[in-house]
């Protein structure tokens, strides 16, 4: 017969993957494969024969060694004509060893497995010996090459058949293993269930040769037609195998050329003329099945025949024959549906039952070819299946059961389950340990028991599945193709029983398996990857579960050498990247590493560019880094973040269109993020969008949807949160609603029940706190109560359900005052402490929620046992946290609550300060936590500001220098000017100025104006550091001058205005530019610390020192105005003088009344006289309260008609100070008067503006105008006249070079220009101050606003003086008073030296008559100075109070800004 005979024609079944364990991962993080072996395929469907051995003898020479031919070779290549097929054997030198000591092997025994020899031996007979004798060389050193072949025939040997094994052996060693009786033993190779030859025996011996011996080593020189027909069939066995294994159908093509050839070389007489008919039929079967084409099976049908009918009766390989007839007639067969075909293979195989025994292969083989072809009528069975008489005993073909196990899994039917379970159990019957299939039906059958499990909760299920597993592993040991997916299939389902009970065996286990797994796949193989990334995620879960640092770390490490090992355009890269980021923001979550969450968000978007528009996985991607967004954004609270996150979720909702499977998924996870960021605006449209998401979501899922239980516990959620908002009885009714039909759907067993369960609760809960219902009350408990019951000991939420628990309880407390619910509350949380133990990642957590309700129970009973133990969780929680744990912000936060607690139960009254300087020390500590981020630190400062002021203690002047350190470097992160103002809106305004009172209280004037300094004008602040010249590096050295560069380079790229992006503009654009400005700003702020190391630049851009501020009164003294509700004062600021500290007699609430008072006087309507009374009195009170106590002091450092400079803060800023007055009594007094007064927003902007430029000997003027602004209803007459008043009143050319852009050319872009390019400008046009978005007020030119953030960002170092004849550009913000944020600060700060600008609405008659008086007063002598505008104003100010009939509001409309 032939010479090999395949098992089985066609693939497989595919199997079943398990689901992901890690919910993160939709890459399948933990992947399983099942994948049957290749087994010794002719043991399960013929016999093996015959077992001989071609011996090759390798002489070893000192000097010319021969190299070690590779393992199981074939001696012709595959797929390839010999290129010379008469050199079979080389002469291995002429050697003659007749008549001399020999060494001989005189007997061989092989131990097989399934094979026999070609000796009448029983087909099952394990032992094979071989007594004919072999020489060998004398030396002990040579080498012998031994090749261990299997052949198939009973009969007569065709070709070498299987190469089994080949070795190489000394003849030193094979005489020692012969005189001491050692076997050689082999191992199962790589892909080998067993090895099928396990140990060979050689009686080796000295003897004396005779001429006999010399015959049996003449080598062959030449190649008989003998030998050629046994190389053919060889290469035809082996590329059959291979396709086999391979699938290659150049292969399966090669190898029947081979075997045509082959039966070319056997006529009709030649002994081996059958098996070459059987070889030749087998390959053509397989074609036959492999290319579909199965009305050629006449053709392997006729060469079986021909075969049969050369084997007559009591031949040894009938029966194997017409075995394989029989299988060809079945496959026609069930593909024609001729009865004749299949009467005549019963017929066969009931002859093979007949002559074989019971027990042998073939026997079993042809039962079982039998039994399928009754259960499967012609027409409806595969012709494939026929090919595998191992499955043909099967109701419904492996195939078959994995279509319908896969059916099962997508959707949820129980009954359906069930049965493919049963299915799966009753194939389990029909195939024994020895079977390829039965590894895989257990593996199958073990996830579909899991699937069940998942479904019902049945602990039952998920421990057979585990059994099972075990078992398919014991199937493939050490040295299987496919026993490292049978160590995955195994640990992911340990994994899933620990996520259920907890054990840490199973986890750990699952650990271990994935290791073993790892270890099979070295580098190069295709697995690898997949393997690190499942060790990885569950060494992730053991550390998220025991908190060892080192299992998270070797995570990342294993997950960056997947990455690795998966280079750009390796298909699984994506799901590596992403695996990699979900592990990195897991280390952030841990230790709070900005650079870790960063990491995953950049590895988030390198995913999301291998999935461009149109690829079909984009949807996952864009979800998946909105999800590290989100977790930013609750790190830093950038709100851009938030926003691109929700954009992200919407772009992956488009890509999910009506009918896509994951649009409900979509629909969900844009709903949840809606809803956090209507719980961080409060937007009403926000949670509006999101229920109707979750409807939406909901109504994709009807009833007996698997996911229909996860919808309703989202909408609600939503519903509840939107009852909480609004009070609407019916959301919160709805929700309830919602989430007992979720728990009906999630029955006694499910997985989820419990999550259910607690939901239910706490929205019973919070019906009850609404409407007082104690039944909801109780019925929240016990729903609590059954939660905790699904979570016995081992479940990983027993912990938090405890919490949850105690929650109720104490609530049930307070609105009961049982004692006893307090006390279970709390037993309940020593309960979850003890579920935490020492090395739980979270027990800190749980130490912090003890301490916590021991806390309130203090507050309660004033109990200090409560207290101290609350103190020791808290300290012991402390010690758990590392370094740089983001925790320990809250955890020094709550120690320093605990220790004011006990400073406020001390019993006298201020005794306990150790108490309080302990609070104070661990409220220092929690705004010094470096991980817990810029935002979380600022915030943990304001605490510190609080507490030390509420209790006078001395580190407050401390905290509020750490509060604003903090506020600059976190402002300092974000790129926009309008995100700054955000921040700086969101925080408190009075910050510096309480800072300042509190170093007044203390007597240290000097400390306060430093603090204001530092905590005033931040926002501009920010813009000036940018343009800090340096040329004092110039002489410092070579590095000096690197560094100088280094800072200007980085400052201009830091200054530049950031980009416009338009809404088009995709999402990873924005964060790649705000990526890139953090990094800037990184290297800024490493370039000043170099600088700082130069001798004499130690102090290069921190907050200055009072010695030097003072220097901003050179040219006369600063009145700093501090308005706190703490209290007001005055802080007056000499050139060279100690400055004098003045407590006004006024307070905040006074401050604020004479504000309004003010703004509603001067708005009210002259009376008869033309007075305004109102008004008036508002400036008789701020003299008598703010100006008048100040001017007392005055003369001892301004002489009557000198400069003063007023620096108002807070409340201050919207008073006319310049205004003040007596205007009624015997001895009317005005400031005007006596001092000609300035403002300045800040000392610094005013030594700015003192600092000395080149002049150009032309004055540059342009005199912008526009009288018709985009959207204005009305013309300013004024303007056009205006600006040509000013021509007239310059002097001439060449003192003057005057510019005049008028309304018709005055846009945006002209005015920039003539900004720009003239260091002197009068603005006559329409003004606007946005009160709510500051940096958008503005000039109105003719097409678009010239915006304060313009001016702002321009550099206006050069320029002398600017007129603003326009409305409130001197008004500021409200919100934000000490940022002085109008158009004349911009103006100043930008560079301009000198500003004139207006507290609110100017008349244009006023206009034109200051306009003029001011410029005769400037320039009537024909010199142009900018350190006269102030003089000018005043004078020109003063020539209006003459007139009567210009109103008082209109007379002080105008002010001064600058030097």
């Amino acid at each position: 017969m032939s010479g090999f005979v395949p098992g089985h024609f066609d693939d497989y079944p595919p199997s079943l993957g398990e689901e992901p364990s890690h919910p993160e991962c939709p890459q399948d993080p933990v992947q399983t494969n099942l994948v049957i072996s290749e087994v010794q395929q002719v043991t399960i469907y013929t016999i093996l024969a015959t077992v001989y051995f071609v011996i090759t003898l390798l002489f070893r020479f000192a000097t010319d060694s021969v190299p070690d031919p590779p393992d199981d070779t074939l001696e012709l290549a595959l797929g390839e004509e010999p290129s010379h097929l008469e050199q079979h054997l080389q002469d291995p030198g002429g050697i003659h060893l007749s008549g001399v000591q020999q060494v001989v092997i005189t007997a061989i025994r092989a131990t097989m497995s399934h094979l026999t020899s070609n000796k009448p031996v029983d087909v099952d007979q394990a032992v094979v010996e071989w007594n004919e004798r072999i020489i060998l060389p004398r030396e002990p050193s040579s080498k012998v090459r031994v090749s261990v072949h299997a052949s198939f025939e009973l009969g007569p040997i065709l070709s070498h058949g299987e190469l089994l094994r080949t070795f190489e052996i000394s003849v030193g060693e094979l005489l020692d293993r012969s005189e001491n009786s050692h076997p050689i033993t082999f191992q199962p190779k790589q892909q080998e269930v067993v090895s099928p030859c396990a140990s060979l025996f050689m009686i080796v011996e000295h003897r004396l040769s005779d001429e006999n011996d010399a015959a049996v080593l003449c080598p062959l020189t030449t190649l008989t037609s003998s030998d050629a027909l046994i190389l053919r069939t060889d290469a035809g066995h082996g590329l059959l195998a291979r396709y086999c294994r391979t699938q290659n159908n150049s292969d399966l093509d090669q190898s029947i050329i081979h075997f045509e050839r082959a039966f070319d070389l056997c006529p009709m007489d030649h002994p081996h003329h059958p098996a070459a008919l059987c070889n030749l039929a087998t390959a053509k079967l397989v074609s036959c099945q492999a290319n579909g084409t199965y009305l050629d099976l006449d053709i392997p049908l006729s060469l079986f025949q021909d075969a049969l009918d050369l084997r007559p009766t009591g031949h040894p390989d009938r029966p194997i024959t017409q075995f394989h007839l029989a299988i060809v007639l079945l496959s026609r067969f069930a593909i024609r549906g001729l009865q004749t075909d299949g009467d005549l293979a019963k017929e066969l195989l009931r002859e093979v039952l007949n002559v074989c025994d019971a027990n042998s292969h073939i026997h079993r083989a042809a039962l079982l070819a039998i039994e399928t072809s009754a259960l499967h009528p012609a027409g409806r069975t595969d012709a494939n299946d026929l090919g595998q008489p191992a499955a043909s005993l099967l109701p419904l073909s492996p195939d078959q059961l994995y279509n319908l196990a896969e059916q099962c899994r997508g959707r949820d039917d129980p009954r359906a389950l069930d049965e493919v379970i049963s299915l799966h159990y009753d194939a389990l019957g029909y195939y024994n340990a020895t079977h390829a299939y039965r590894v895989v039906l257990l593996g199958n059958l073990g996830l579909m028991l899991v699937t069940r499990f998942r479904r019902r909760g049945n602990d039952e299920d998920l421990d057979r599945a585990i059994a099972l597993q075990k078992e398919a592993l014991a199937l493939c040991p050490v040295g299987h193709k496919d026993r490292s997916s049978f160590l995955n299939n195994l640990a992911t389902q340990l994994s899933t029983r620990f996520e259920h009970r907890g054990n840490d065996e199973d986890l750990d286990q699952g650990i271990a398996l994935h290791r073993e797994a790892l270890a099979l796949h070295p580098v190069g193989h295709p697995d690898l990857s997949k393997s690190l990334n499942n060790l990885a995620t569950q060494l992730s879960t053991r550390f998220k579960h025991q908190g060892n640092d080192e299992d998270l770390d070797h995570a990342i490490a294993l997950q960056r050498e997947a990455l690795v090992f998966c280079p750009i355009g390796h298909p699984d890269r994506s799901s590596s990247l992403h695996n990699l980021a979900v592990q990195l923001s897991i280390r952030f979550n841990h230790r709070g590493d900005d650079e870790d969450l960063d990491r995953a968000i950049a590895l988030q978007r390198e995913a999301l560019t291998l999935h461009p528009v149109g690829h079909p996985d984009r949807s996952k991607l864009l979800s998946n880094l909105a999800t590290r967004l989100f977790a930013r954004f609750n790190h830093r609270g950038n709100d851009e973040d938030l926003d691109q996150g929700i954009a992200l979720q919407r772009e992956a909702l488009a890509l999910c269109p009506v009918g896509h499977q994951d649009r409900s998924s979509s629909f969900n996870s844009l709903g949840a993020q809606l809803s956090t960021r209507f719980e961080h605006r409060g937007n009403d449209e926000d949670l509006d969008q999101a229920i109707a998401l979750q409807r939406e979501a909901l109504a994709l899922h009807p009833v007996g949807h698997p996911d229909r239980s996860l919808s309703l516990n989202n909408l609600a959620n939503d519903l509840a949160a939107r009852f909480e908002h609004r009070g609407k009885d019916t959301d919160l009714d709805q929700s309830i609603v919602l989430q007992r039909e979720a728990l009906a759907l999630r029955q006694v067993g499910h997985p989820y029940r419990s999550m259910s369960l607690h939901n239910l609760a706490y929205h019973l809960y919070t019906r009850f706190e609404h409407r007082g219902n104690d039944e909801d009350l109780d019925q929240s408990l016990a729903l609590q109560g059954e939660a905790l019951a699904l979570r016995p000991v081992g479940h990983l939420d027993r912990s938090k359900s405890f919490n949850s628990l105690a929650a109720q309880l104490s609530t049930r407390f307070e609105h009961r005052g049982n004692d006893k619910d307090l006390n279970q509350a709390i037993a309940l949380q020593r309960e979850a402490l003890v579920l935490c133990p020492v090395g739980h990642p979270d027990r800190c957590m749980s130490l912090y929620n003890l301490a916590t309700h021991l806390s309130s129970r203090f507050e309660h009973r004033r109990n200090e046992e409560d207290l101290n133990e609350s103190r020791e969780h808290l300290h012991c929680a402390l010690t758990l946290l590392t370094q740089h744990d983001p925790l320990r912000l809250r955890v020094n936060s709550s120690l320093a609550e605990v220790f004011l607690s006990f400073y406020r139960s001390s019993p006298g009254p201020g005794q306990d300060t150790d108490s309080l300087d302990a609070a104070m020390h661990h409220l220092k500590a929690a705004a010094n936590v470096v991980s817990a981020g810029l935002l979380s630190r600022l915030k943990a400062s304001l605490r510190w500001v609080r507490r030390a002021d509420q209790h006078t203690h001395g580190t407050q002047l401390e905290a509020y220098a750490t509060s604003m350190q903090l506020l600059d470097a976190y402002v300092s992160t974000t790129a926009s000017v309008a995100a700054r103002h955000k921040v700086v809106k969101d925080l408190p305004s009075t910050l510096a100025v309480d800072a300042a009172s509190c170093a007044l209280r203390r007597g240290d004037a000097r400390r306060a104006v430093e603090l204001l300094e530092q905590g005033r004008t931040v926002i501009w602040t920010q813009m000036t550091r940018l343009r800090t010249p340096l040329d004092n590096l110039q002489t410092r050295g070579d590095h000096a001058v690197a560094l100088r560069d280094k800072f200007r380079t980085l400052s201009f790229l830091l200054d530049k205005p950031p980009a416009n992006f338009t809404e088009r503009t995709p999402r990873v654009n924005v964060e790649a530019e705000e990526v890139r400005y953090r990094r800037l700003v990184e290297d800024w702020n490493r370039a000043v610390e170099e600088i700082r190391k130069i001798d004499g630049f130690s102090r290069f851009l921190l907050p200055p020192l009072f010695s030097d501020l003072q220097d901003a009164a050179c040219d006369g003294p600063i009145i700093m105005l501090i308005a706190s509700e703490l209290s007001c004062d005055a802080i007056i600021i000499p050139h060279e003088q100690p400055l004098t500290n003045i407590q006004l007699p006024t307070n905040f609430e006074r401050l604020q009344n004479l504000v309004l008072a003010l703004d509603e006087a001067r708005q009210k309507e002259r009376n008869a006289k033309g007075h305004q009374r109102a008004l008036v009195t508002a400036l008789m009170e701020l003299w008598d309260d703010v100006v008048g106590p100040v001017v007392k002091y005055l003369g001892e450092f301004a002489r009557p008609g000198s400069r003063i400079w007023w620096c108002p803060t807070s409340l201050f800023n919207f008073l006319p100070l310049h205004a003040a007055g007596k205007y009624y009594g015997k001895h009317t007094q005005f400031l005007s008067q006596l001092y000609i007064s300035s403002y300045t927003p800040s000392l610094t902007a005013l030594i700015q503006a003192r600092r000395k430029h080149d002049k150009s000997p032309s004055v540059p003027f342009a005199a912008v105008g526009q009288n018709l602004p985009a959207g204005a209803s009305f013309t300013l007459e004024c303007v056009e006249p205006e600006l040509e008043l000013v021509r007239s009143l310059l002097p001439p050319s060449p003192t003057v070079s005057f510019t005049k852009i008028t309304s018709v050319d005055a846009t945006k872009s002209r005015a920039l220009h003539a900004l720009r390019d003239n260091t002197w400008v009068h603005f006559a046009c329409h003004g606007t101050q946005n009160y709510e978005e500051p940096f958008k007020s503005a000039f109105l030119m003719r097409d678009q606003p010239l915006s304060l953030l313009d001016i702002a960002q321009m550099d206006l170092s050069r320029h002398e003086f600017a007129f603003l004849s326009a409305c409130e550009t001197a008004v500021g913000d409200i919100h934000t008073p000490d940022e002085v944020i109008h158009l004349a600060a911009g103006l100043q700060f930008a560079g301009v030296k000198s500003v004139i600008g207006t507290l609110w609405t100017v008349d244009d008659e006023t206009v034109q008559r200051l306009v003029e008086a001011f410029y005769a007063n400037l320039c009537g002598d024909g010199k142009m100075n900018s350190k006269r505008a102030a003089r000018a104003l005043s004078r020109a100010v003063q020539s209006l109070a003459r007139d009567k009939d210009i109103p008082l509001d209109q007379r002080i409309v105008f002010m001064h800004v600058g030097i």
